[in-house]
């Protein structure tokens, strides 16, 4: 996965918004596995993934539908963004996520 920017985490959590929270788990790590996938395909072909674009997190979910942002005042949204997070840090240190 290409270096994340606020950008990425923003778009995946507006994503993650309309599913359930039992569903959210399991669909950052399939969004990390996209755009790692999508980064080693990069690398090896010096083309973009057809589906998962340049291997960035926020192409991963490009293709997702979203609801819109909310304020940080909003629980759940504030619970996406740290879900987001904790994956990304877990995924990026090794630990894997474990849920």
């Amino acid at each position: 996965m290409r270096p994340l920017h606020h950008s990425d985490i923003a778009e995946a959590v507006r994503v993650l918004l309309p599913l359930s929270k039992q569903e959210r788990h399991a669909a950052i790590a399939r969004f990390i596995a996209f755009a790692e996938a999508a980064d080693r395909f990069r690398k090896r072909t010096g083309c973009l993934h057809r589906v998962w674009g340049d291997g960035t997190l926020a192409a991963a979910v490009a293709r997702s539908p979203r609801a819109r942002a909310r304020g940080w005042d909003d629980p759940d949204y504030a619970s996406c963004w740290a879900l987001v997070l904790d994956a990304v840090i877990r995924h990026r240190t090794g630990v894997g996520l474990g849920l």
